[in-house]
């Protein structure tokens, strides 16, 4: 009966994806669609129907890639993972080892199917809408990084959680105070280690913005030394900014695409950056996040268990239970995810505010917003449904209205 209930579950989240990809697509395109008042000073009908074309093309790429992974979970769930454990029980007598041959297996082939995509969207559709500036040496560069840093992270990683699965049946809370620890390490190392093989950082040499930023960083009362300049126009000319990491690590970086914009604007999206800080969000979903990871692993571990004591699946190690069970918890959760998203377009507004309050006034935080949807296609009329699922930030509309009422 399991068996059944848990092709069910996995299935269902690829249609369930599927239709809201669809419906968002015909929604947002439909002829009576139309561009929203607040953001008709600066869209024409062209500008909206260029939107509306990025989003088909995108939207494309999304329905092949779920289609492709619902594809590829399939076989691995009757096929593949029962042959990669046979693989690796042939090679090594060490359980350890052996989850490292499956996993590295079924992460070679997921990256090996992923490439064709990545290629076709990054080559076809985001050149075809002059966003992407990246040449193909660097894609493969950046590839081949990704991979030598997901084998120096990751295989220390699962080693030690194998050890886990290994020693104790019950391991679901040893596993989660790993797992949010990694999350920790990999906050604080990202922008000192991580980003800079990636990206070139220099510090902003513009004194005049540079006072001005300080003097907002001042206001807020945060402890940040250097603003950074990121080459972000080596790969694509779409615009943004960030505030990372924590104590010595904590950077705020500009995409030297946005170094256009005009001061106000530019200094009304540090503050936005700023207002997650000071509101403590990234404290906040850390410990959402962390209860999050921990029931998923409760959940499971619950799984696992029954998955080696009943021989679902015909596998009998550690490693393979627990790649069924995640898959399995991994499709259930993903009907929580709008109550993530939820809390996250939430903090984006409480950020909106700050800005504007920081800034004297909200104009300054509309004109980037409406700046920055025009810049980067974004859709004007997304799914409300859609939205709950897909968007960690509220709909350009939504934003602006919102900012709209701080005016007074």
């Amino acid at each position: 009966m399991f068996y059944y209930f848990f092709l069910f579950v996995v299935i269902f989240e690829a249609i369930w994806e599927l239709i809201l990809t669809i419906w968002n697509l015909k929604y947002s395109t439909n002829p009576k669609a139309s561009i929203p008042e607040v953001l008709k000073d600066k869209f024409s009908e062209e500008d909206f129907k260029r939107s509306k074309d990025y989003l088909k093309d995108t939207t494309k790429i999304k329905i092949t890639s779920i289609v492709v992974n619902l594809a590829i979970t399939l076989i691995f769930i009757f096929w593949g993972f029962p042959y990669f454990e046979k693989v690796a029980l042939k090679i090594t007598n060490s359980l350890i080892l052996q989850g490292l041959i499956f996993f590295g297996i079924y992460w070679i082939i997921n990256i090996l199917v992923k490439i064709p995509i990545d290629l076709y969207s990054n080559f076809v559709v985001e050149e075809k809408y002059g966003f992407n500036t990246m040449t193909l040496k660097t894609y493969i560069a950046d590839t081949i990084k990704h991979m030598i840093i997901n084998v120096v992270l990751f295989a220390p990683l699962l080693s030690l959680l194998l050890w886990i699965l290994v020693i104790d049946n019950n391991w679901w809370w040893k596993v989660s105070i790993v797992f949010v620890g990694f999350q920790l390490f990999i906050s604080w190392i990202y922008p000192l280690f991580l980003a800079p093989l990636f990206n070139k950082f220099t510090p902003l040499e513009d004194e005049e913005l540079k006072s001005k930023i300080m003097k907002l960083i001042k206001e807020a009362s945060i402890n940040i030394k250097e603003i950074y300049i990121m080459d972000a126009s080596r790969r694509t000319r779409k615009q943004n900014a960030y505030l990372t990491g924590f104590g010595k690590s904590r950077r705020l970086v500009l995409y030297d695409t946005i170094l256009n914009y005009p001061e106000k604007e530019i200094l009304a999206i540090v503050g936005h950056e700023l207002g997650h800080h000071v509101k403590k969000h990234i404290p906040k979903l850390i410990v959402i996040i962390s209860v999050f990871y921990t029931f998923l692993f409760y959940l499971v571990n619950l799984v696992y268990n029954l998955l080696l004591n009943y021989k679902v699946f015909n596998i009998s190690k550690p490693y393979s239970a627990f790649i069924y069970a995640f898959i399995f918890i991994s499709s259930l959760v993903f009907f929580v995810m709008p109550l993530i998203n939820f809390i996250q377009r939430k903090f984006e507004y409480e950020a909106d505010e700050f800005s504007s309050k920081l800034l004297g006034s909200p104009e300054y935080m509309i004109s980037s917003l409406k700046r920055i949807i025009k810049e980067n296609l974004s859709n004007l009329n997304p799914l409300p449904l859609y939205k709950a699922w897909h968007y960690s930030h509220p709909s350009p509309e939504e934003r602006i209205k919102k900012l709209s009422e701080l005016k007074g």
